[in-house]
């Protein structure tokens, strides 16, 4: 073979090795100023989408004219209109995959991304979105897809927090009825859930909508209590909405408005000219927060530049500084750069492979089995879900779902032709009426819901904002629609108890306690209410009113008025105002006369447990007398048994003050005197108990509380329509033992013919009931007062609402005044103290004249502790005695030597012996001394008598021994008291 001829062979194999790598890795070699291109996909005809374009375009000449980042590659932007449909974005991605370009910075809309975002999975091709904000594109197994913007999530809770802050209850929502809107105004429902306030209506809105058809919209949302809308649209529709809100009246006071960043987002772009701003005065937005810096600053001026100087389109040529959605898409562009920095000094290799064959029976070849998968794409998208950098629009970094870490926002008010801001919101922090502070250092926090809250104290609040109408005052939120249609309410039409509600034959006349009460609370509303009452009933049978209450759910009445009973039940359905009566339930029987006449009656005055407790005080000061007397005292001496007797008879007759024994020592007479006066006090308290048990005629109830009814087998009436018999049923009273009543008088009719054991039913109806019937009588405590179907922070009646209803919380705030100013209280005893029941002796509870522990307590607790301070000071000085006699005298070498045990048993010996010793001698040195004493005196007479007497009859008699003056008297005495002290 000829050398030219080895050349061409050799050029050949070259060439055709360079033209099979090139066509298999598509062109995107790594090497010297090798070439990467990436996708654009947005709407050419639409405001954000030249914006974009703009801002991509300048990113990618940024980034190539960086020596810092991608030193041998260059970018290569292909950009491609996806018109904001879905059909055509998503061919246009698959043109655009053709071209094998490694990331696509878009698309620009959500409905879009839904079907992009399965092509960029398919061909493991990341989607870095600018625009698309729909909570669930990151939500499920959209692995390929990330953001620059923020979730919508995120900025629904900020909303929600705004809610908060001024405490509505009640939102309704206006979105559009497409991905976008319908996703984000639940996340908007579940934020309001976190923050106590709930989603009372939404509207949505076609994308085509035209100006015509925002009458209806908007006459819909007039007829609506609530006024705190949410707005969640695209500016073209907002222009369309706001300008009919404000002809039809709708931007007034006491509306909020309150815009989503859709909107205020794009507003900057508006001349100061544009109508619109005309009608968002006092309007609230949110949009993210992007903070001041020198790069942002130098990028509006070059922007500025760049517009002047090309040929754009008309929609930019006036504009000075890019919007949000322009710096997101700028900063989507440098998060690919960075991403391709970060994987190609990992070793990463942007190459395409072809996909695995289809089989045969899967339809044939189409042109999406015709698409390449990067090799790596699955390594690239790490590195891009972990690039972290300062962009223009603020810290870049992303969560593990693809969404940016930093959840910042701007509250905004629309004030003249500008958006003022209020005050900043932050997911960690909440509120602050200062910018926050970035580190870009710093590592990003862990990935939390969008609505969490970090457990920091309350937020201040935010700057002064101008509301719709010119106030500065924060609306209610909540307003009585003026569709000159009143509310509707039900009455419960009773058989009974018309002292509660009072209704005429023929319907048109409404009284009673219920119906005053509701009407003096109207009066403090700070707005005007216009109503009509209808009839829940037929008058001749009591309704269910767990029936009336759920007619509210059910639209027909939009309030009930009546003797309606807070239950955990109704309250899951309905709101109940403030109770403006208290209720529990009770149980009424006959009553039986009787209980003084029986043979234990004595013991009636005092409980079982004062009984035993005042015996055992008893015992205790007997004994607390008995230590400090024994000793000294000669009357608590002698044998064991003596000592017991005499003990227990001192003690007991105390009872009487008829005690015979002499108390001798000081401390035993501080504790008899205290026990003598606790005596006197339990004594008297018994006597007076007793004569009331025996004089007066009692009253007892034939059955003794809930206990006891639920335990026997006798019927039990209540009253028809109430609750009381599921209540009853709760408790395992057979259904067959319930007998449903009407009236009063069927009450009385039935306990006395014993059709009924009993009757359970709500005090208010039956203190009503015993003021007119004294035969009968309330047996045991009221109870479900808080548990067993009741609300526990709200028992009783009240007025019932649809859930939500700003009027509950406006009447809870009326019927408080009521109660404050006492008008509450007139209008009960106007309507509830009619009759006066003057028979003696109704009881409550069968055990109230039984005096209890609890009421003599602190006498015990008087005496118990004299006792114990005398016998604790009376051994404590017999110690020291006994320390002070012994401390000088010492110990034999045999003591000393001996073990430390032996000493002890000596000490204790000799403490013994010492307080034994000690009090003998203490009473023989004072019999000697009185028997010294007196034979003195006697001797001292006698001779003064002998001095002028007969000396003969003074000499006989002086032989005659004087047994007082026997010499040998005071040693029989002493040794009488040693014999029985040995004896003891």
């Amino acid at each position: 073979m000829q050398l030219w001829q080895l050349l061409v062979v050799v050029c050949a194999w070259w060439w055709w090795s360079v033209l099979i790598f090139t066509t298999w890795t598509g062109g995107q070699v790594q090497g010297a100023n090798t070439t990467l291109r990436i996708g654009a996909l947005f709407a050419y005809n639409t405001s954000i989408g030249n914006e974009a374009r703009t801002a991509i375009t300048l990113a990618v000449q940024d980034v190539n004219a960086n020596d810092t980042i991608l030193k041998d590659i260059k970018l290569e932007i292909r950009t491609s209109d996806s018109n904001c449909t879905s059909f055509q974005g998503a061919a246009a991605a698959v043109d655009m995959l053709k071209t094998n370009v490694v990331a696509i910075v878009g698309p620009q809309t959500s409905e879009v991304a839904q079907f992009t975002a399965d092509l960029a999975s398919a061909t493991q091709v990341p989607l870095v979105s600018f625009s698309a904000t729909d909570p669930s594109l990151t939500e499920g197994s959209n692995h390929y897809f990330v953001r620059t913007v923020h979730n919508d999530a995120v900025q629904m809770a900020a909303i929600a927090a705004v809610i908060e802050l001024y405490g509505w209850r009640e939102v309704t929502a206006i979105s559009t009825n497409d991905y976008v809107g319908v996703n984000s105004i639940d996340a908007l429902s579940d934020s309001l859930q976190l923050v106590g306030a709930t989603l009372g209506f939404k509207t949505l809105i076609s994308p085509d909508v035209e100006k015509k058809d925002m009458i209806p919209v908007m006459t819909e949302l007039s007829l609506l209590e609530s006024r705190v809308f949410v707005v969640h649209v695209q500016p073209r529709i907002a222009r369309m909405f706001f300008s009919t809100a404000r002809s039809m009246a709708m931007m007034t006071t006491g509306c909020v408005w309150i815009l989503s960043e859709a909107t205020t987002g794009l507003l900057d772009d508006l001349p100061s000219t544009d109508s619109i701003w005309a009608s968002l005065q006092g309007v609230v937005g949110v949009r993210a927060y992007v903070p001041s810096t020198p790069e942002l600053d130098s990028f509006h001026a070059r922007f500025k530049q760049y517009m002047q100087s090309s040929a754009t389109s008309s929609l930019l040529s006036n504009r000075a500084v890019m919007n949000l959605y322009g710096l997101y898409a700028y900063d989507a562009v440098w998060m690919v750069a960075h991403a391709i920095e970060n994987f190609v000094n990992h070793g990463g290799n942007f190459s395409f492979i072809p996909r695995p064959p289809i089989a045969d029976d899967a339809g044939g070849t189409t042109e999406l089995a015709s698409l390449k998968i990067l090799e790596d794409g699955d390594a690239f998208m790490e590195q891009l879900k972990s690039t972290q950098f300062e962009g223009l629009s603020g810290p870049i970094g992303l969560n593990k779902f693809g969404d940016l870490e930093h959840t910042d926002y701007e509250i905004v008010n629309i004030f003249g032709t500008a958006q003022r801001v209020v005050g900043y919101w932050n997911n960690e922090t909440g509120f602050s009426q200062n910018p926050f502070v970035f580190n870009s250092s710093a590592p990003p926090s862990p990935s939390r819901p969008p609505s969490s809250r970090a457990a920091e104290p309350p937020p201040p609040k935010l700057q002064d904002v101008i509301w719709p109408g010119g106030t500065a005052q924060v609306p209610k939120g909540w307003v009585v629609p003026k569709n000159g249609k009143p509310l509707l309410i039900g009455v419960p039409y009773k058989v009974g108890y018309r002292e509660f509600v009072d209704i005429n034959p023929n319907r048109t006349m409404f009284h009673g306690f219920c119906i005053e009460v509701f009407q003096a609370a109207l009066t403090f509303l700070p707005y005007s209410v216009s109503y009509k009452f209808e009839v829940y009933g037929n008058g001749t049978n009591t309704p269910n009113y767990d029936d009336l209450v759920e007619e509210i759910v059910n639209k027909r009445y939009d309030a009930v008025v009546g003797d309606v009973t807070i239950t955990t039940k109704r309250s899951k359905t309905v709101d109940f105002t403030q109770p403006y009566s208290a209720s529990g339930l009770v149980v009424v029987v006959p009553t039986k006369s009787g209980g003084s006449n029986h043979a234990w009656a004595f013991m009636r005055p005092f409980t079982p447990l004062m009984w035993c407790t005042t015996g055992l005080f008893f015992l205790f000061t007997g004994l607390a007398l008995w230590i400090l007397e024994h000793k000294k005292n000669r009357d608590f001496r002698g044998r064991p048994k003596k000592q017991l007797v005499t003990t227990l008879w001192f003690i007991f007759s105390t009872l009487f003050f008829s005690q015979r024994e002499k108390i001798k020592s000081t401390l035993g007479r501080a504790v008899l005197i205290i026990w003598l006066f606790v005596v006197l006090i339990v004594t008297s308290s018994y006597t007076a108990s007793l004569t009331s048990i025996l004089t007066v005629q009692q009253l007892f109830p034939t059955i003794q509380g809930i206990a006891g009814l639920v335990t026997s087998n006798v019927a039990i009436g209540y009253q028809a329509g109430s609750f009381v018999a599921e209540y009853l049923q709760q408790l395992n009273v057979p259904k067959e033992r319930l007998v449903p009543l009407g009236t009063m008088s069927e009450y009385a009719d039935a306990l006395q013919k014993g059709l009924v054991g009993a009757i359970v039913d709500e005090l208010p109806y039956v203190q009503v009931f015993l003021s007119s019937e004294c035969a009968f009588m309330i047996a045991g405590q009221e109870f479900t007062k808080s548990g067993w179907g009741f609300e526990f922070d709200k028992s009783g009646w009240g007025f019932a609402f649809p859930k939500g209803s700003q009027l509950a919380v406006d009447m809870s705030t009326a019927i408080l005044a009521l109660a404050e100013n006492g008008d509450l209280q007139k209008i009960h005893d106007y309507w509830l103290n009619a009759h006066d029941c003057t028979s003696p002796g109704l009881v409550v509870d069968p055990n109230d004249n039984e005096l209890g522990l609890n009421t003599f307590w602190g006498l015990f607790l008087i005496t118990g502790t004299a006792s114990i301070f005398c016998v604790v000071l009376y051994y404590s000085r017999l110690i020291w005695q006994h320390h002070k006699t012994y401390r000088d005298e010492e110990f034999s070498e045999s003591e000393t030597l001996s073990s430390r045990a032996s000493r002890g048993r000596s000490f204790l010996r000799s403490l013994v012996s010492f307080i034994e010793e000690a009090e003998v001698a203490a009473t023989v040195a004072r019999a000697d001394a009185s028997a010294n004493n007196s034979q003195r005196k006697h001797r001292d007479r006698r001779r003064s008598r002998s001095s002028f007497g007969d000396e003969r009859v003074g000499s006989g008699r002086s032989d005659i021994p004087d047994h007082h003056e026997h010499p040998d008297h005071a040693s029989d005495r002493h040794n009488h008291v040693m014999d029985r002290n040995s004896v003891i």
